[in-house]
């Protein structure tokens, strides 16, 4: 086979390949014979990294990302009183190289009507960053921030109290990595949960805010 731009000699080295007939729920797949098989440099560490071989590469079933719900609401907040809403993220993949999960805001929540009007992004109880999460449950202290619980989360969220600002794409910050695996992932979930509190002083109306999650699956 060629064009233009490549040159392909011989597609593929090996004594035998195929499909078995499937007769019931399960079925194989096989090569023989195949030369330079196997993983070569290591997946995000090194720069470069070849799955060399059809089966060491072979999809077990397709990529997907859901969410349970897209509408996060908070209700009527009151100053000192923490409100709570959450929904469960889920992901599938039969990629060799795993996944990661980041995240980001549009914004912190912003007056409808006036968008310069912000509850700010929490600082926890006394100090967390949008990489590395803090207990969070003083509800004397006002802010917008969120947890994740569930397989393979950032180690950081040690427990339901331990939250992280996000990641405020206005003024240019990165998006946060929040669950990750090397591996093949079978309905694998976590539950965010976004908390909120308002100071005495800020100025009524309705809040609202984008949340932007990023699915990344790994060859």
């Amino acid at each position: 086979m060629t064009s233009d731009s490549y040159y392909l000699q011989f597609g593929n080295f090996n004594m035998g390949s195929g499909e078995f007939d499937r007769t019931g729920q399960f079925g194989l797949t096989y090569t023989l014979g195949g030369t330079a098989v196997g993983p070569f440099g290591e997946y995000g560490t090194s720069q470069y990294f070849i799955g060399s071989g059809f089966q060491y590469i072979y999809q077990i079933r397709q990529f997907s990302f859901s969410i349970s719900k897209l509408a996060i609401e908070f209700g009527d907040l009151t100053a000192g009183i923490f409100a709570n809403d959450s929904h469960t993220i889920t992901i599938n993949t039969g990629s060799a190289g795993g996944y990661q999960i980041y995240v980001f805001e549009d914004r912190p929540l912003s007056l409808a009507n006036n968008l310069s009007i912000r509850i700010p992004n929490t600082t926890c109880n006394t100090t967390c960053t949008k990489s590395l999460a803090g207990i969070w449950d003083n509800p004397n202290r006002d802010g917008f921030g969120y947890n994740v619980f569930g397989n393979n989360v950032a180690n950081d969220f040690i427990n339901s109290t331990y939250f992280r600002p996000f990641a405020d794409n206005s003024v240019g910050e990165d998006m946060e990595l929040i669950m990750s695996s090397p591996n093949v992932a079978f309905d694998e979930t976590a539950t965010v949960t976004y908390q909120v509190v308002p100071s005495a002083a800020q100025t009524a109306g309705d809040y609202q805010t984008y949340v932007m999650f990023v699915a990344v699956p790994g060859y």
